[in-house]
């Protein structure tokens, strides 16, 4: 098979236990594969700005699948070259039904996150994640005095809606009443969360995309991933990689199961089914 571009998740699979690094040894691997010119795409549910420069600082990077597939974008350039946003009716739904149950969310538009203050307060207070990815993703969010009333606003060009820290109760409530709205699709990276994207919003549609403006087939993708939302982009690639730490039915989709994200999975799959 002639790998040409290698889709990669970020949460779970690329990065380390604090989400922001990468190894020495993916660092170099994927060094290795650009110096083939194999591109190497993130493909992640983050928005482009929570990119993290362990992996945008390396040379050769030129596009990135973000939002879930929501934003196909030139990194050199800036541009958004495909964009799938989730449409207006659906945002007003959504963000009404979590304003009167007084539950907090993140907006990202144009590649950037925004909440009310109190959302990225409860983040430190509650989520258990590392101090250092907490102050990353305070720094990299927009504040707005209302969700409301900001999504009102850019209501046409919402790229995802992500609900986290939610109770079992919340979760099951709302995703039920969030899967009866035409036009959305529902998937989580993490337990206790939902992200809401356009039905037509997926990293394997993002790939698709990226992929007609590069003249590839889906033969010449890898991808690798570990979640619900990497189900998509495993299925579009020519050669599925799931991660060791990925839940059953996410190993049940790939061609292959690597090793876990911390024993070096990514570095592990690249060398063994394409460097080698």
């Amino acid at each position: 098979m002639d790998i040409k571009l290698i889709a990669l998740d970020m949460d779970g699979t690329t990065l380390q236990k604090d989400y922001m690094s990468i190894s020495e040894r993916t660092r170099i691997v994927l060094e290795n594969a650009i110096a083939k010119g194999i591109h190497v795409v993130p493909s992640t549910g983050r928005i482009l700005g929570q990119l993290p420069e362990s992996v945008m600082s390396i040379p050769g990077i030129n596009y990135a699948v973000t939002s879930n597939g929501a934003a196909v974008t030139n990194l050199n350039s800036g541009e958004v070259i495909s964009s799938n946003y989730l449409g207006a009716g659906s945002v007003k739904k959504i963000i009404s039904t979590l304003t009167r149950r007084n539950l907090f969310c993140e907006v990202y538009h144009k590649g950037q996150s925004y909440g009310e203050w109190r959302y990225f307060e409860m983040i430190g207070e509650k989520s258990g994640l590392s101090k250092d990815l907490i102050a990353f993703i305070q720094s990299k969010a927009k504040e707005v005095d209302s969700i409301l009333d900001f999504t009102k606003a850019n209501a046409s060009e919402i790229e995802k809606i992500n609900i986290p820290l939610l109770s079992v109760n919340n979760h099951r409530v709302l995703w039920q009443k969030f899967s009866q709205i035409h036009g959305v699709t529902l998937t989580k990276a993490i337990a206790n969360n939902i992200e809401v994207n356009h039905r037509s919003a997926n990293k394997g549609a993002g790939l698709k995309q990226l992929c007609r403006i590069l003249n590839l087939e889906p033969g010449n993708v890898m991808a690798i991933g570990d979640s619900d939302n990497d189900l998509r982009m495993l299925e579009f690639a020519g050669l599925s990689v799931a991660m060791g730490n990925a839940p059953e039915e996410i190993k049940a989709v790939a061609n292959h199961v690597t090793l876990p994200f911390d024993e070096d999975g990514v570095a592990h799959a690249i060398e063994k089914y394409v460097l080698a």
